[in-house]
């Protein structure tokens, strides 16, 4: 069964009020968030009349996704109160221990998602002013728009620190690129972010053009 049909029949056990506001806001409030995150994030879908609909199986869930979802996606939609936030990491907390119930093999299966969650939790102030910095070397980049031959989207990882440039690895590239920065992004990057980046190869040296998303991978142990 796939990811999608599974959360539909927790909805409906759970008696779940559906989101009209939500793409596959049938799902209630949380899961579809999570579910347009994994769909965002690359995951496998049916493009179907009303919405979008995962159709993998649920051991595609990786705890990157988990990372992603705390730190770089709801920040960006509308989950402003902690309150909220830990309404709907409870109902997700609930999905994954009622698929753990039913024997159904998921990706989350073995992580400890409370000291996982609180780690990426730790994480967020960070990752967002780092991605409002980011959104603001754009707006330096573009007050004097440089000629760009080429731009490449992606969801860059840093791989590689070194003075004043990181080394990103898109998940699309084959070669890693090379992005000079100001010291005040500089100080907030650690190895393995992910960073959702528009750069711009003036060929020269690569800019940041586009910033969106920024969230920790996850590291065992």
């Amino acid at each position: 069964m796939n990811l999608y049909q599974l959360m539909k029949d927790y909805a409906h056990c759970r008696g779940l009020a559906p989101d009209s506001q939500l793409p596959a806001g049938e799902l209630g409030k949380s899961l579809a968030l999570f579910h347009n995150c994994l769909i965002e994030s690359g995951m496998e879908y049916s493009d179907e009349i009303t919405s979008r609909k995962i159709s993998t199986g649920p051991e595609s869930l990786t705890p990157a996704h988990l990372s992603r979802f705390v730190v770089g996606f709801l920040p960006f939609n509308s989950v402003s109160t902690r309150t909220e936030t830990n309404e709907i990491l409870f109902e997700l907390f609930s999905f994954l221990s009622w698929m753990n119930k039913k024997d159904i093999h998921h990706g989350l299966a073995e992580i400890d998602y409370q000291n996982l969650v609180q780690t990426l939790t730790a994480a967020q102030e960070r990752c967002l002013k780092l991605s409002h910095f980011l959104d603001n070397e754009t707006g330096r980049i573009l007050e004097e728009p440089p000629r760009i031959l080429n731009t490449v989207n992606d969801i860059f990882q840093v791989i590689k620190i070194d003075g004043d440039y990181i080394y990103l690895h898109g998940h699309h590239q084959e070669d890693p690129i090379r992005v000079r920065l100001p010291n005040e992004i500089l100080n907030l990057v650690r190895l393995h972010d992910n960073l959702d980046l528009v750069l711009g190869d003036t060929s020269e040296r690569w800019v940041v053009l586009e910033a969106g998303q920024v969230f920790p991978e996850y590291q065992a142990g």
